[in-house]
C-alpha cells in the first residue's frame, strides 16, 4: 500500500478542531477535492458511521463509501473504504503549547497492474498529496478566522 502523511499546526484546541472535523457533511468546506459527503447510517458520530462521498480527483469524479473504524473524541478518527480502491485514512490530533498538531494519513492501494502502480507514483500520489496539503491549510484557515 502507498502512504501519504501530512501535518499542520492549528491555533485552536483539539476540541475545536475535532468539533469541525467530525462533521462529515461539512468536509467539502475545507477538503479541497471533496464535492459532497452524505451520512448513510442512522448515527452521525462514532465507530460504524457510514457515508457516501464524491471527490474530484485529477480529471474525474470518484464516488465511494466510507465507514468510521476508530473514533476517539478530540484525539483521532479513522475510516476505511473498499471500492473503487482500498483506502484507510485517519486524522490524529495532538495538543502542543497553544495549538493542535493535526496529522492526516492515507494508506491506499489502487486496483492496478504494475504499470498502473508506476503511473500512480508519477501522477496520482502527487495529486493526492497536494490535495491533502491544501485541505489541511483550508482547515487551519477556517479554524483560525
Amino acid at each position: 500500500m502507498a502512504r501519504i502523511e501530512k501535518s499542520i499546526e492549528i491555533e485552536a484546541s483539539p476540541e475545536k478542531v475535532f468539533s469541525t472535523a467530525k462533521e462529515l457533511e461539512r468536509m467539502p468546506e475545507w477538503m479541497s477535492s471533496m464535492k459532497s459527503c452524505k451520512i448513510t447510517s442512522e448515527k452521525r458520530y462514532g465507530e460504524g458511521v457510514t457515508a457516501h462521498c464524491v471527490m474530484q480527483q485529477m480529471d474525474r469524479t470518484v464516488e465511494y463509501d466510507i465507514e468510521m473504524t476508530e473514533y476517539n473524541e478530540n484525539e483521532k478518527a479513522s475510516w476505511h473504504c473498499d471500492k473503487p480502491m482500498r483506502m484507510d485514512g485517519s486524522m490524529n490530533l495532538k495538543p502542543t503549547d497553544s495549538k493542535t498538531k493535526v496529522t492526516m494519513v492515507m494508506d491506499y492501494d489502487l486496483p492496478y497492474s504494475i504499470l498502473g502502480q508506476v503511473l500512480d507514483k508519477l501522477k496520482m500520489s502527487g495529486e493526492m498529496e497536494k490535495s491533502m496539503e491544501e485541505s489541511l491549510k483550508n482547515l487551519k484557515k477556517m479554524l483560525e478566522e
